[in-house]
């Protein structure tokens, strides 16, 4: 994309080269956008002689193709105002409009496409909105699933979307993610007037115990306001207590996971989406702009769990059939309601597993670590183990899930699965860090080991070709996931590279 680049004229030599072109037979073949890149580049540098040269070769591989009198049209700016447009019609609101606006100008200016963020600024506008609207109308699921797709959406800055949510899982009666949610706020959050409103939110469904964790998490955020959280959880302890004076601590659960140190694992990179929230990948990289290093994922994909097969003996009766008969239709639901208050270990190791499918990493850790210790046999606990890996990993406990894997015989299949995830989100994390030359090795390894790499994370890795200034290795990366399938954004790398 060249926004600055005036309109441009041919010079003489490029005219007479264009004017007998002109005279060609009407065209049956001509360069596609990628072919034409390396042209516009030049146009863009104002270099004519590697512009006539240029136009030299895709005549010789396109002989019908007629050049443009104008070659000034093969790349012209897009006004300001036209961009412009684009920001006003998502900030009313009116999103199907910005994206008519975008394909209109992609249609009017070819070699343009939107910025990465123009179009996280539509996606981020448009998911606010639909959030906002399932909340207002009481549809939960709907409020739960957004937010959960969109973990921009719940940033510190924008608090008070993390509130709606855990408030949404409370009308699910899925309190412990609701805790889970205001957990992260407080491990995560700096801003001492948050840290105070999310302790007197999670009062209303935390046990003693639970509300202490999290405001030792809000602590060690805002250790200058610790006098004042102490007061606040003072005050929330003796209402608790009011309320139900026969609680009894010992009974306390704790955070979801706090026992296994799933809230302190690794934070995003603007730490401040709460744990559990685990967004699907969104890869848009863009050119390189320093300092700033190309755009990257926060995260991998999510984990596919699957139940576990291992049978285990003892102490299920009639709730272990009904427990492993949902399982295995995938009723995951009833799979956890058969299960609950399970004792022995292979019914635990199966309800971790229904908590995974259920996108319940935390719930799903704590039943495997359970497992795991308890397992009757050493297949029962490898595969619980597994289970526990997975949880991790979903979690973004990647070193955690590494040290369980170094300490476990797990059978090929499991260590493969396992090692790739490590594989792949280390990748990602190096990246972020802007350690390309370790990111390109984990994705180079992670292709070994299992054969291929996800088209996200070759594209990444292209990219850190490129920040590194391996260009080409990144051209030939592009070239080679623009020859599966061309899309605007394999087309934008290419262009990238030939700069």
């Amino acid at each position: 994309m060249y926004t600055d680049m005036k309109r441009l004229q041919p010079t003489r030599l490029a005219l007479t080269v264009a004017v007998s072109l002109l005279a060609s037979a009407a065209l049956s073949q001509a360069p596609t956008d990628a072919d034409l890149q390396a042209l516009r580049f030049y146009l863009s540098e104002d270099n004519q002689q590697a512009v006539n040269s240029e136009l030299r070769r895709l005549q010789l591989q396109y002989p019908d193709w007629v050049v443009p009198e104008d070659l000034g049209q093969l790349e012209r700016g897009v006004p300001g105002e036209r961009i412009d447009a684009i920001y006003r019609q998502i900030e009313a609101g009116t999103f199907d409009a910005a994206r008519d606006t975008i394909d209109e100008i992609s249609g009017a200016y070819p070699s343009w496409s939107p910025s990465s963020e123009l179009l996280e600024t539509l996606a981020n506008a448009e998911a606010q909105a639909n959030f906002e609207a399932a909340v207002a109308e009481n549809n939960a699921e709907v409020a739960i699933r957004i937010a959960r797709g969109n973990p921009a959406l719940l940033r510190c800055e924008r608090v008070n979307n993390a509130w709606l949510l855990a408030e949404q899982y409370q009308a699910t009666d899925d309190n412990a993610s609701a805790l889970g949610v205001y957990g992260g706020i407080a491990r995560s959050c700096t801003d001492a007037d948050i840290l105070v409103a999310t302790l007197e939110k999670s009062a209303a469904i935390a046990s003693l115990e639970q509300l202490g964790q999290i405001a030792d998490l809000a602590r060690s955020q805002a250790p200058a306001s610790a006098e004042r959280l102490t007061s606040v959880e003072n005050r929330l302890r003796a209402g608790i207590l009011a309320q139900d004076p026969a609680q009894d601590p010992a009974l306390a659960t704790g955070l979801p996971g706090a026992s296994t140190g799933v809230l302190q694992g690794p934070e995003t990179a603007d730490g401040s989406f709460p744990p559990g929230i685990s967004p699907a990948v969104s890869l848009r990289p863009v050119g390189r702009t320093d300092p700033a290093p190309a755009r990257r994922p926060a995260t991998s994909g999510p984990v596919v769990a699957r139940p576990a097969t291992s049978s285990g003996s003892g102490g299920g009766g009639g709730g272990s059939s009904r427990t492993a008969s949902a399982a295995e239709r995938g009723d995951w639901a009833g799979c956890l309601a058969s299960s609950a208050g399970a004792r022995n270990a292979a019914t635990v190791a199966q309800r971790g597993w229904c908590a995974l499918n259920s996108d319940r990493p935390m719930q799903a850790l704590s039943d495997f670590s359970d497992a795991a210790q308890r397992g009757g046999s050493a297949t029962a606990r490898r595969d619980a183990r597994y289970g526990q890996a997975l949880a991790m990993l979903q979690l973004g406990m990647v070193d955690q899930a590494a040290g369980i894997a170094a300490a476990t015989r797990f059978t090929p299949e499991q260590r493969l699965e396992i090692e790739g995830q490590i594989l792949d989100k280390r990748g990602v994390a190096a990246y972020e860090r802007r350690d390309y030359a370790r990111a390109i090795a984990y994705f180079d390894e992670l292709e070994r080991i299992t054969g291929v790499v996800r088209r996200d994370l070759a594209m990444l890795r292209g990219y850190a070709y490129l920040n590194s200034g391996q260009k080409e290795q990144a051209k030939a990366e592009f070239q080679r996931l623009h020859d599966q399938m061309a899309t605007r954004e394999s087309r934008r790398a290419l262009s990238e590279a030939l700069r």
